[in-house]
């Protein structure tokens, strides 16, 4: 078996300690406000499906530009410098460090996605340091590299001068652990709608067998979503981004019922 296949398999398991299941991305404030309905079977499935395939489009325009574009940062400075020398290291820290605090710039209007997003990636940057970083194939200077960036985020954050968002962790980990920029762009889609169906089942949307079920449907509306939109990179620092496409929110609606969550009188999900 190739080692990254292994990989894979590790980060797609559904027992990932990062946090992912106390998020439910909105869809609780989305059913006590009516957008999608309660006990969604069968032919009412429609508003659960809607607002998942909306909820992934906007996670394809908006996270999947950062999480690309620090992967290849990450891939392309290491593959630069020295093996594992401080200067590789604060490459690959400041770059990271600008492209995260672009983020936190684009996701400061919604303060419940905001906090979600910086937990889940502080819950994947200590199961890189904690887990991954310590096992025998990266022991190699490039393994030791992407450790000695992924330690100094922690100590920045814990200071706060850092947030280390889920989408630019997920992307500085997948470079560290040598996954294909494809393979790491599948996996965060899928990582993201399996997430959501999860939180589906638990708000008793829809039951597990049928979850399973329209979540195998859901693998051609994905692919096309990478199809035409996994090439786009956040082009931070740049003037044409300002006024480019590069990174945007292609759901406001949903922003709004997300921001709401604070506001339920009764949830079971952080997000």
């Amino acid at each position: 078996m190739e080692k990254e296949t292994w990989l894979l398999w590790l980060l797609a398991d559904s027992q990932l300690p990062t946090g992912g299941f106390v998020a439910s991305a909105g869809l609780e404030a989305a059913l006590q406000a009516g957008l999608v309905s309660e006990g969604a079977v069968e032919g009412a499935s429609d508003s659960l499906t809607a607002f998942i395939k909306d909820s992934a489009l906007n996670q394809a325009r908006l996270a999947l530009p950062f999480c690309s574009r620090v992967y290849e940062e990450t891939a392309a400075r290491l593959a630069q410098e020295s093996g594992g020398s401080s200067a590789a290291i604060q490459s690959v820290l400041a770059e990271f460090l600008g492209l995260d605090n672009y983020l936190h710039a684009m996701l400061s209007s919604n303060k419940v996605a905001m906090r979600a997003s910086v937990a889940q990636g502080g819950g994947l940057l200590s199961l890189f340091t904690r887990g991954y970083a310590l096992a025998e194939c990266m022991a190699d200077q490039r393994g030791q590299a992407c450790l000695g960036v992924a330690k100094q985020l922690q100590r920045l954050a814990r200071l706060g001068e850092a947030k280390a968002h889920w989408a630019t962790v997920f992307g500085l980990v997948c470079a560290a652990l040598g996954i294909s920029l494809a393979h790491m762009q599948q996996l965060y889609m899928f990582q993201f709608v399996r997430q959501v169906f999860s939180a589906a089942i638990r708000l008793n949307l829809v039951g597990p067998l049928r979850a399973q079920m329209l979540e195998c449907d859901m693998h051609p509306f994905v692919s096309g979503l990478l199809k035409e939109h996994a090439h786009l990179r956040v082009a931070f620092g740049s003037l044409d981004d300002l006024f480019g496409e590069s990174a945007v929110y292609t759901e406001p609606i949903l922003e709004l019922y997300q921001g709401m969550h604070d506001r339920l009188y009764s949830r079971i999900f952080n997000s």
